[in-house]
């Protein structure tokens, strides 16, 4: 399941090793467009029909921001496959928002500038569970 998607009623995708991960990143130019959960999951969903996504086997949105990860099954023979596995998730998780059911994490998938050659790292010399989980994991507060 994406990091930044909420579904708030109701079991949430399942996420499984076998997965591969399809990955949306966005920009800053996207960012003035993306003012509500129903535009961005609809640019998501557009960003899969003209296939400019990544596919990677494991979810780039827990290492960086900007960007969306949906899993889909390593099973597909063809792009075509994944691309039509990928664009019923996004379908999915469109009539979950549109019912008030899921939502998207804005805040946090836009609180810091995009990731650019070299790693992202901590905003006013706060790290954060997302970049280094390593170092929070013998804490329960957050930062």
């Amino acid at each position: 399941m994406s990091y930044y998607i909420t579904i708030h009623h109701g079991p949430g995708v399942d996420e499984s090793p076998e997965n591969m991960w399809v990955n949306i990143t966005f920009t800053t130019k996207d960012h003035f467009y993306l003012r509500t959960d129903g535009a961005l999951i609809c640019l998501i969903i557009e960003r899969i029909r003209e296939m400019k996504f990544e596919f990677t086997p494991e979810p780039m949105d827990r290492q960086f921001r900007w960007c969306i990860s949906l899993p889909v099954s390593k099973a597909h023979d063809t792009e075509d496959g994944v691309i039509a596995d990928a664009l019923g998730l996004a379908e999915w998780y469109r009539v979950q928002i549109l019912n008030g059911n899921a939502t998207i994490n804005r805040k946090l998938l836009f609180d810091r500038k995009p990731f650019n050659e070299g790693k992202e790292c901590c905003r006013d010399n706060v790290c954060d569970r997302i970049l280094h989980p390593e170092w929070w994991v013998d804490t329960c507060k957050d930062p």
